[in-house]
């Protein structure tokens, strides 16, 4: 789907975002090659309190810089 946005649709930036206590979330974003640019403090609310997120973004020439460092196509 990144490709996609990247190649396809010519998208420049992409953002996520991930409660701080999501382990699983964060890490696959790390993994992907997505930068953390901060924590959105009490930015969400569930189960009636409102938790921290953090910001993630991606780049087109970051992901480029995968794809080609990775040795191929990422899917």
């Amino acid at each position: 789907m990144i490709t996609f946005a990247f190649e396809t649709i010519g998208v420049h930036r992409l953002e996520a975002r991930a409660a701080v206590k999501n382990g699983r979330g964060n890490g696959a974003l790390k993994k992907l090659g997505a930068v953390q640019e901060g924590i959105l403090r009490k930015s969400f609310l569930r189960n009636g309190e409102y938790l921290d997120q953090v910001l993630w973004s991606i780049l087109d020439e970051d992901w480029q810089a995968k794809v080609i460092w990775g040795g191929g196509k990422i899917h």
